[in-house]
């Protein structure tokens, strides 16, 4: 690895699909002068490979390099063309750059200048140019670490070209941003170009690869270095060798940033993305960045890091509290870690944040909030402050993007759950602080990601990395016993829910209703008395219902038209879209099973009844069964639905799609009686 830079192409170019070829001609060359926009490009009213873009990127052109003066900068240079064809495209013209600002001063920081832009409009065949006025132009604190430099182009609308340039400078020079090759909206060209200094290893991951073409050049860089002489500085001028790298992509498709089922387009957008491995300055061996992803953990747990390592040995303040749960002996180790958890939610509530790292825990206590790794990190000292062990788990939230597979990455880390564990069961059970309640292993559909790392050297390399949309089993189970008379069915159902379901359920219902009886409820055609709702002071992942019910069924003429699934599960069918980019992804696996005996009424006789059914993908990943049997005047029907992964590829869309419909037909699969 040392000295090299590595290229990766990942396995998610499997993703994109051959709508690719269908835009390899191009519609238009833009001319790339920036401030010179074509009249071809201003009399482009519609985008033939795709008539929905509401705006296109004629192009997007960036260049990154190193200066040195007595210390390195990374400074990204931008030119951005646009041209809007539609209504909608008009709100290109709103533009937002977020930017690396901390409100300590003295941190590292970013900072964005040398702004510009222009608006171009076609007016009685002339090009007529419109200026971004500064009165246009805003910057704005997101939070204490962010900044968004906000500006908005004049006299925009369907037919205008848009253009703009910015320059970033960071102080965190080794973190180079992702480039985005593929955006929202089709893009003609985009062209990045990178020069980086020897001293500097990165492994750059490609998204994409085929569509990207990469030339490598050798380059160099003017660097100073000042020593102090007297009260004076003298200038040394040196030259630092480097590599210049470009990359271009030409004509892609757009990748929808609101596409329905997808928790990060940008996982799938044509990219590059780099990520530092190691030094080599002058005279120096060369030092890893991170090799292994246990050098990462290293640089994580160390008590020498002030953000991290350091608060996992922090003085539990709740010393004697905890205690007394310990010492009670009537606490098994669920109701300890629910104890406890609930024990930090009453001193301190949770601000809304998802952090990797915290800066000063005495703080937070004395406030009463903080973010989800303020609140870990309390959560694991109180739980060792009786011999329970607990640790960090590492992730990218599912918003923010997978980690790479390919190389290990501190800079992808974003946030951390906790893993408590069970000695008696040799299992771990895993919690975040920002849950509401303490539903073991059930964790926010946010921090429930494929690939996440336990930080602890009591586990085995081998198994370290967890699967956390693997550890809850998420489940409805419904029985229902009725009885048919003429257009009323009554009868009883008892729903069993699990994991993610039981928590979705008491979000919905029990948000300021309490455990317990209540008495009637009445919707369209169902009448519902009788409800009860149980659950245990040691189970959140577990919610029973049951009730009683009155449900009015069809009835015209002499027939009544009754669905035996009474409570059917699906109603419509979500994936509408003849054509599919990205993979579908599911909030987590599932299973739904329901059986209902059903006793029909006398005086009717069968005239139709649905069919026993089973649907499935090839892989079996997706299953729906439908089983009907008859016995005299009574009928049976068995029926699941078993969602077995979160994600299913495009080229498996057009399967979803009919599986889907097939199983909301059989959701609305009807029997037929007639009178006699």
């Amino acid at each position: 690895m040392k000295n090299k830079l590595l290229l990766f192409c990942v396995f998610s170019l499997l993703y994109l699909p051959a709508v690719f070829s269908q835009q390899a001609a191009a519609v238009i060359k833009p001319d790339l002068k920036y401030g010179r926009p074509s009249k071809e490009e201003l009399s482009l009213t519609t985008y033939t490979p795709d008539t929905t873009a509401t705006a296109i990127y004629l192009f997007h052109k960036g260049v990154s390099g190193f200066t040195y003066d007595d210390g390195f900068q990374l400074v990204t240079e931008h030119w951005v063309r646009i041209k809007v064809l539609k209504p909608q495209g008009v709100s290109y013209a709103d533009v937002a750059i977020p930017y690396y600002a901390p409100a300590d001063r003295n941190k590292e920081k970013d900072q964005v200048f040398d702004l510009d832009g222009c608006s171009y409009n076609m007016e009685d065949g002339k090009i007529v140019k419109s200026r971004l006025k500064r009165d246009f132009v805003s910057n704005e604190r997101v939070n204490s670490y962010y900044k968004v430099l906000k500006f908005s182009l004049p006299a925009v609308k369907v037919g205008t070209v848009i253009e703009y340039h910015y320059k970033v400078t960071s102080d965190y020079s080794v973190h180079i941003e992702n480039w985005m090759m593929q955006e929202e909206l089709p893009v003609i060209y985009n062209q990045y170009k990178i020069t980086i200094p020897h001293v500097f290893v990165y492994n750059i991951e490609f998204r994409g690869r085929q569509y990207i073409d990469v030339v490598e050049e050798k380059s160099s860089m003017q660097a100073q270095q000042h020593t102090e002489n007297g009260v004076s500085k003298i200038a040394h001028n040196f030259t630092i060798s480097a590599r210049k790298l470009t990359f271009i992509s030409e004509n892609l498709p757009a990748i929808r940033q609101d596409e329905s089922y997808c928790w990060c387009p940008g996982d799938y957008k044509i990219q590059i993305s780099f990520d530092l491995q190691g030094t080599n300055y002058p005279g120096e061996d060369y030092k890893p960045y991170s090799v292994e992803w246990g050098d990462v953990d290293k640089r994580l747990t160390r008590q020498e890091n002030e953000n991290f390592g350091k608060h996992l040995m922090w003085k539990n303040l709740y010393v004697e509290e905890i205690r007394q749960f310990n010492n009670s002996g009537e606490l098994d180790f669920n109701k300890k870690v629910i104890k406890t958890f609930q024990l930090l939610k009453q001193k301190i509530s949770w601000n809304g944040e998802y952090k990797l790292y915290s800066e000063n825990l005495d703080k937070v206590m004395e406030k009463g909030s903080g973010s989800n790794a303020d609140l870990n990190f309390i959560f694991i000292n109180m739980l060792r402050t009786y011999g329970t062990k607990a640790y960090p788990v590492v992730m990218s939230r599912r918003s923010l993007g997978m980690l790479p597979y390919n190389f290990p990455s501190l800079q992808k880390l974003n946030t951390f759950v906790v893993a408590v564990y069970d000695a008696a069961k040799n299992k771990y059970v895993y919690l975040d602080s920002s849950m509401d309640i303490p539903a073991l292993d059930v964790l926010p559909l946010e921090l429930s990601v494929s690939k996440a790392r336990i930080l602890s050297a009591d586990v085995p390399e081998n198994k370290k990395w967890v699967d956390l949309q693997d550890i809850s089993l998420n489940q409805a189970t419904m029985l229902i016993t009725a009885t048919a008379q003429d257009n009323r069915i009554t009868g009883h159902r008892t729903t069993i829910l699990k994991g993610h379901q039981a928590l979705e359920y008491r979000k919905e219902h029990l948000q300021q209703d309490s455990l317990g009886n209540r008495q009637e409820q009445v919707k369209e055609k169902l009448t519902v008395s009788n409800l009860k709702l149980t659950d245990t002071d040691d189970d959140f992942t577990t919610i029973k219902e049951d009730f009683d019910f009155v449900l009015e069924s069809d009835q015209v003429d002499n027939r009544i038209y009754i669905n035996p699934l009474l409570f059917p599960q699906l109603t419509k069918n979500p994936f509408i879209q003849s054509e599919r980019i990205l993979p579908v992804e599911f909030s987590y696996p599932y299973k739904v099973k329901l059986m209902c005996t059903l006793t029909l009424p006398e005086g009717y006789e069968i005239e139709e009844i649905p069919h026993t059914r089973t649907v499935k993908t090839e892989d079996n990943k997706l299953l729906c069964r439908y089983a009907i049997q008859r016995n005299g005047n009574t009928v049976v029907v068995n029926y699941s639905f078993s969602l077995d992964s979160s994600i299913l590829p495009p080229d498996h869309y057009k399967q979803l799609q009919e599986i889907w419909h097939k199983a909301v037909e059989m959701n609305q699969s009807l029997i037929v009686l007639k009178k006699l």
